[in-house]
Formats: structure tokens, sequence, C-alpha cells
């Protein structure tokens, strides 16, 4: 995997991950990527998951309790038409 930072318009920082064909079959085979922020100089940290569609994602990480049904907001844009900016 590849990780960067890099200016980006408007003067906010983009992040940037380049993840392999490895990367691609552990995350088929339920291992998620997780990237320290601390590592890459930002406030966060970053996980990675795989799924078939945005659904079965919410699912496994409800089943994991990553995701509190009454404070978590999902942004499912499997439906929504793409367009580039």
């Amino acid at each position: 995997m590849i990780k960067f930072t890099a200016g980006g318009k408007g003067g906010r920082t983009l992040v940037g991950l380049g993840i392999t064909e490895k990367n691609v079959e552990r995350l088929k085979l339920g291992h998620p990527i997780h990237i320290m922020g601390i590592e890459m100089g930002l406030p966060f940290d970053i996980t990675i998951f795989y799924g078939k569609d945005e659904q079965t994602i919410a699912a496994d990480l409800r089943r994991a309790g990553l995701i509190d049904p009454e404070k978590t907001i999902l942004h499912d844009t499997s439906q929504k038409p793409r367009t580039r900016q």
C-alpha cells in the first residue's frame, strides 16, 4: 500500500491511499486495513472495509458493534448517479 498526503485545492489536505492486489485479496477475506493517522500526521485514523455493496458493509459493521443505529448516519450512494467534479 502507498499512503500519502499532499496539498489539495483551496488549501485542503488530500489523503491518498493506493491499495495493491494483495490488499484487495485480504479485504475480500474479511481483513480490514487499519491506517494510523499519526503515521501520516493526521488527527484521525482510517479503516478500509470491503463488501459486496453498501448494505452488506453496513450490516457487517452493525454486527461488529461499530454502528449505533441511533447515532450513526450512513451515506449510501449506491443508487446515486455519479458526476465528475
